[in-house]
């Protein structure tokens, strides 16, 4: 025993003393940064109120990265002067906006910097009223309503309390899909300080190698401090068919969405599909209950053709709304209120990209999730089913991004997210166990099929993914995304989330 705490000993001694180090390192970062940035940037320690709350995501506590000071930049000379700083003292450090990345790759950063963007919140519509500069701080509520004003939107996501710069990274998935392609297909330019804090703009004519890898992969590349993105004229009000189906229409209810993605199928640009597992117990006591919302940019009269298969499967009940562009996230139960948007309580998720809904497998996983809301830890979490239309998406190059082709030639995405509260260790182990469940239940269509591979959207991922699930199968794709890191990232500065390993 005396001879294992003697071994012991100067591990501690270790372990202390690199703490030691890096605290005083922070402390003489700090020191440096305070004269040299903007009088509107603001610098939080810890133990102060401002520092507990900036620290708090969307899925805290179960990822909650590390931090010893966040920074409250207010420019980008802010961000570059932080990144130098922390380059010089060896200080590693991550850029938040939303703050609701969910892989827990991001618990890696241990006493770092919080770069914290919110004050980058611009959106400004440009003359032409074609494109837009936004600020890389900038949440999607804030872009959807400035340019709503105008009578304009931008390709973004689906809940407004998620930034408008991290989903874009990789990826972007939206209403607006299936007519212009996703979010980093709408990217035009932007202003990113890279690795060694310096400031570059990007774009199809200025360093297209890091624009070419910022579309698709971009969180290993850079701080985005702006974009220039496309705007389009907001043509109507969309007419949302929410329809409530039991258990006993799960079948007939996959097998006509596949129907829409058939070959040949003539599926309108102006129509989204999406919908939901959910626990309702008014509805059924027993069973989950699926939630599914036929969405149609156009009136109910050319909605219509649409709604109808979905009705005569004889849906619970049936709502019908004609609601303009921005009170989709209330209909939708996405806006700032919802529970996508609450903070500081656990959330979990994992993508699965499928070609169809293998109905074995959907029903699978469907009883799983039944298991998993009869838990009451788990009973408010939900399995997204997202599709909404791959029209516009797959009119672009696969090899112009560093998007996985798998992510434009898969048209759904299914993913169970989980809810609960506390930092029980068996909770989350409990919740995990359930997530990769429901996953195997919903990829077992493809891993019996050699025609198609496990694909994972980046942004969904949960961590454990091996990177072609990711990124991508070819080789090419792979060693040219690790080319460019070496390139732009030698040092590995941006190695939180889902990272390319080089």
């Amino acid at each position: 025993m005396l001879h294992s705490q003697l071994l012991l000993w100067p591990l501690a001694s270790v372990s202390r003393s690199c703490l030691a180090t890096r605290l005083s390192a922070i402390e003489q970062a700090i020191t440096e940064l305070r004269p040299l940035l903007s009088t509107s940037a603001v610098i939080s320690l810890p133990n102060t109120t401002q520092f507990t709350k900036l620290q708090i995501r969307a899925s805290s506590p179960r990822i909650s990265p590390s931090y010893s000071a966040i920074i409250e930049v207010a420019t980008e000379g802010d961000v570059k002067v932080v990144v130098k700083v922390a380059n010089r003292h060896v200080i590693p450090f991550l850029a938040i906006s939303g703050a609701h990345g969910w892989t827990r790759t991001l618990n890696s950063l241990e006493d770092g910097i919080q770069i914290n963007l919110r004050q980058l919140n611009t959106t400004v519509l440009s003359n032409d009223g074609k494109t837009a500069s936004v600020g890389g701080g900038t949440l999607q509520y804030e872009i959807t309503r400035a340019l709503f004003e105008e009578g304009k939107y931008a390709v973004t996501g689906l809940c407004e309390c998620v930034s408008v710069a991290g989903p874009l990274l990789g990826g972007g998935h939206s209403l607006l899909q299936n007519q212009h392609g996703y979010a980093l297909d709408n990217l035009v330019s932007a202003r990113v300080v890279i690795a060694s804090g310096e400031l570059v703009e990007v774009s199809n004519e200025k360093n297209a190698d890091l624009f070419w890898a910022l579309r698709g992969a971009g969180h290993n590349f850079g701080i985005v401090t702006s974009l220039v993105l496309k705007t389009y004229d907001i043509p109507s009000n969309w007419t949302v068919h929410m329809f409530v189906y039991t258990t006993d229409k799960l079948e007939a209810l996959f097998d006509l969405i596949n129907g829409f993605e058939t070959p040949g199928t003539q599926r309108s640009t102006k129509l989204a599909l999406t919908g939901v597992f959910v626990k309702l117990p008014d509805v059924d006591p027993v069973n989950p209950v699926i939630l599914y919302n036929v969405m149609y940019e156009g009136s109910a009269i050319k909605a219509e053709p649409y709604a109808a298969p979905f009705k005569a499967l004889g849906p619970t009940s049936t709502t019908v709304n004609n609601v303009n562009y921005i009170d989709i996230y209330k209909i939708t139960s996405n806006d700032l209120s919802s529970t996508p948007c609450v903070r500081n309580r656990n959330m979990l998720g994992v993508g699965t990209s499928l070609p169809s809904w293998d109905l074995e497998g959907v029903r699978n996983a469907f009883n799983i999730f039944r298991n998993l809301t009869e838990d009451p830890r788990f009973s408010s979490s939900i399995t997204l089913l997202e599709n909404y239309g791959m029209v516009g998406v797959r009119a672009v190059d696969p090899d112009m991004t560093a998007l996985a082709p798998q992510e434009r030639e898969y048209p759904i995405l299914a993913s169970p997210v989980l809810w609960w509260d506390g930092d029980v260790e068996k909770d989350a182990s409990d919740a995990y166990a359930y997530t990769v469940a429901i996953k195997n239940a919903l990829y077992s269509g493809i891993d019996s099929s050699s025609e198609h591979k496990r694909h994972c959207y980046v942004n969904y991922a949960n961590g454990e993914e091996p990177q072609p699930e990711l990124y991508g199968y070819e080789h090419w794709r792979l060693a040219r995304l690790r080319k460019l890191k070496r390139v732009w990232d030698p040092k590995n500065r941006f190695s939180l989330y889902n990272p390319i390993v080089l």
